[in-house]
């Protein structure tokens, strides 16, 4: 197949670098320009991959061709400018992003800030936990606005796009998108089973309207408008063309700003420029090998970074930086590949665990425990958890339904001195399920959120326990 789609790429670019035979309307807008294509590849892709990401997040939420489709009630998927809600807690059946959380629903809204300025509005939460995360086109998040910021009631978000300039209305928050595109991510706490009703409530009374209508007091949705088409796949390494047109697709509706304006630049010898359409033609015929060599390369570089967010300890890895990703972009693609769109870290922080405390994969055919002393609970100011995940970031399917244990899990059980053990299996435990945390029967990883992080862990004198391996018959 590569070989296929290569012979056609050679063809194409033979008719580009050939063009001074065809009619001026004809020919492709390509540089003749000479490049590094393996150094040029890879950056490309450490860059792109979070905004290919979030493309096809945002079109896998909207659907586009069909954005008025029920969605399943563990989906906040709606119409892009409309907002939608989760009605239920997330289940391996979630596939929309990666690693979702299974203690909150979500409510979210995909924004064409050109549609816009657009205002939202939320109910008094009262003391439950709430955030509304202000996410960019590129997955950074550098503004969460909830509890934390705001107590029980958060004031009217005004969200603009780029280019626009008009006042923050007296009374609001104003936001600024930095692309076209922008997703506003809602989290709302579900305390335990009988909850449901009242957070539905709080959800019904959330409101996303244009400026103008918000301003003359009309109550309507938002309309409708048209996405660019984007591949929805895994952006692959051994497909020139099929990447670099994945990423031409996003780069249509891009304004590069700050460092991206050198990087866009640099990519013209891919065929990649904003506002232009990607044309395989432009890809010189003898650089194929090497861009599909710097495309694996950086992929490669990528998933290593998934092992090394910042901070390794006791098996686990914490990016304590969040979501302010900064002149980093190895740690932004690795976070949109295995935990698109986290929080601010002064919200939440994530602790990744793929590994025991002797460095060895965690694997389902063995047993392992997750012991907190007491004195030692994972200190959050809101709430705490620990879910499983598959290697893809999908919750894991088990008997009881259970995907992640935490400060509010029913029935969890103490030891006498107050401490706190997770049972990580595959079979249940024979002296209980209580705190019985089910794995799949291959690798698998454990994620520890913290919500609202106190300072101990912030400035990490509070750091996570390994993960212990059990002798093999422990779990009888």
């Amino acid at each position: 197949m590569l070989g296929h789609i290569w012979r056609l790429l050679i063809l194409g670019a033979v008719a580009c670098l050939a063009s001074a035979a065809l009619a001026e309307g004809g020919r492709p807008d390509c540089t003749t320009a000479r490049a590094d294509y393996r150094r040029l590849a890879a950056e490309a892709y450490i860059w792109g991959y979070p905004l290919i990401r979030s493309a096809q997040l945002r079109q896998n939420m909207t659907l586009p061709e069909d954005p008025l489709r029920p969605r399943p009630a563990t989906t906040a998927g709606a119409p892009i400018n409309r907002l939608g809600h989760a009605r239920a807690l997330a289940t391996p059946e979630t596939r929309q992003g990666v690693a979702p959380n299974n203690d909150t629903l979500y409510s979210l809204a995909w924004i064409d800030t050109t549609a816009g300025p657009f205002v939202f509005e939320a109910p008094d939460f009262g003391a439950r936990y709430y955030t509304f995360q202000m996410g960019q086109a590129d997955t950074s998040t550098d503004l969460a606005l909830g509890q934390s910021t705001h107590g029980s009631r958060l004031p009217p978000v005004f969200i603009q796009g780029p280019g626009q300039k008009h006042p923050v209305p007296p009374g609001m928050i104003g936001v600024r998108a930095t692309q076209r595109y922008f997703m506003l991510a809602g989290r709302t706490l579900v305390r335990d089973a009988e909850d449901f009703a009242e957070v539905w409530q709080l959800q019904d009374r959330m409101r996303l309207r244009t400026w103008d209508d918000f301003r003359d007091g009309r109550d309507r949705e938002a309309p409708i408008v048209p996405q660019g088409p984007i591949e929805r796949r895994e952006p692959p390494t051994d497909d020139p063309a099929a990447f670099l047109g994945m990423l031409g697709a996003v780069l249509e509706d891009w304004r590069p700003v700050g460092s991206d304006r050198r990087i866009v630049r640099s990519l013209a010898p891919l065929g990649l420029a904003p506002g232009r359409t990607f044309d395989p033609r432009c890809l010189p015929a003898d650089a194929l090998p090497e861009i599909a060599q710097g495309l694996a390369e950086a992929r490669s570089a990528i998933e290593q970074r998934t092992r090394d967010l910042g901070t390794n300890v006791n098996g686990w890895t914490v990016n304590y930086r969040g979501a302010a990703f900064g002149s980093d972009l190895l740690l932004r693609a690795a976070v949109a590949m295995d935990q698109i769109y986290v929080l601010p870290a002064h919200e939440a922080i994530y602790m990744i665990a793929k590994r025991d405390s002797q460095g060895r994969t965690l694997d389902g055919n063995s047993s392992y425990v997750l012991r907190f002393r007491a004195e030692e609970l994972p200190p959050a100011g809101a709430f705490w958890s620990a879910t499983v995940y598959y290697a893809k970031g999908f919750l894991v399917a088990n008997p009881v339904g259970r995907y992640s244990i935490g400060d509010r899990t029913p029935g969890l059980v103490r030891g006498a001195d107050g401490s706190i053990e997770i049972r990580l299996q595959h079979d249940a435990p024979a002296d209980g399920e209580a705190n019985w945390l089910p794995v799949p029967s291959e690798h698998f990883t454990v994620m520890l959120r913290l919500y609202r992080p106190a300072e101990d862990a912030r400035n990490r004198r509070w750091l996570p326990p390994a993960i212990e391996e059990m002798p093999a018959d422990w779990r009888k």
